[in-house]
């Protein structure tokens, strides 16, 4: 199949089969304005503002690089859609499975674009515990080949694309991270400083001391360290595991497209990174440093 082809077929796949105009926008009065509005042309809905700087990136053309680089890669794009009506798009290239402890994970890499020009073209990484449906998302930020919309856009993620094995890499290190966490035994003190991070209070503080909210956040962060106890034992990698259980399948929305917002690009994405920061802070640096060079 030829890279029209296919870059057609997970268009449709992915229902990314869309394009985005920019249009200069007025005032009420028909006076003109330094902004420009970005709308999708089969529905023309506007999904946000942008100076005159601002070079849209059509999904057509970030989908043409991804094939291109996953069929060289050798690794397929399973997954892929647009986060609040098209203001953001995202593709994922599946790697093969992977295993700590108990659990098989599945391990992708991430390209995500913004229609909305709140963030820019990046790569990142991702993956889900099969075991619990835990995904966790470390994108954009963590990766820091970002890429602004502008002219020069299109050359600048060629050399990104070129760089993939990097991603793999950061892919590659968060696994052996994962494995560091299962290696090492939780503690009190390793949960407290968790729970101090993500809630900004102590599971042990006084009742009077904490509001209704907190107290029910404290105490569902309590129940989903239970269940991953149970799941994965007595280690670190039950406390990151229930960090991710906590944002995706407590805190989370139940709507679907808001949901995948807050847990790749929202509050979820912002927690769940808080909590990874913080068990990692508990990991012996030997043990890690071990694992990774074991296994590269």
């Amino acid at each position: 199949m030829s890279t029209f082809e296919r870059t057609f077929e997970v268009l449709q796949e992915t229902g990314l089969n869309w394009s985005v105009e920019k249009k200069p926008l007025v005032s009420e009065d028909g006076l003109p304005t330094e902004s420009y509005g970005i709308f999708r042309n089969d529905s023309n809905q506007w999904l946000g503002t942008a100076g005159e700087r601002y070079t849209p990136y059509q999904n057509h053309q970030l989908v043409e690089r991804m094939v291109e680089l996953t069929d060289t890669a050798g690794i397929p794009i399973t997954k892929g859609g647009s986060l609040q009506g098209g203001k953001k798009i995202y593709l994922q290239a599946e790697l093969e499975q992977e295993r700590v402890g108990a659990s098989n994970i599945r391990r992708y890499i991430t390209a995500m674009n913004s229609h909305d020009g709140s963030t820019s073209i990046a790569f990142g990484v991702a993956n889900q515990v099969i075991i619990c449906s835990n995904g966790f998302y470390r994108t954009l930020k963590e990766m820091k080949s970002k890429h602004r919309h502008t002219r020069n856009a299109e050359s600048s993620i060629d050399v990104s694309i070129s760089q993939l094995q990097n991603a793999i890499s950061e892919e590659f290190n968060l696994i052996q991270t994962y494995k560091a966490f299962d290696a090492t035994k939780i503690t009190d003190e390793a949960v407290d400083r968790t729970i101090r991070a993500m809630f900004n209070v102590s599971l042990d503080e006084k009742s009077e001391n904490v509001s209704t909210r907190k107290t029910n956040q404290l105490q569902s962060f309590s129940d989903s360290l239970v269940t991953e106890i149970n799941t994965h034992g007595k280690t670190l990698w039950s406390l990151f595991n229930a960090v991710t259980r906590y944002t995706n399948h407590v805190s989370a929305p139940s709507d679907e497209d808001a949901k995948k917002t807050y847990l790749m690009v929202g509050g979820g994405y912002k927690l769940s990174n808080v909590g990874y920061n913080e068990v990692l802070k508990m990991v012996d640096a030997n043990t890690l440093e071990e694992l990774v060079s074991v296994n590269s």
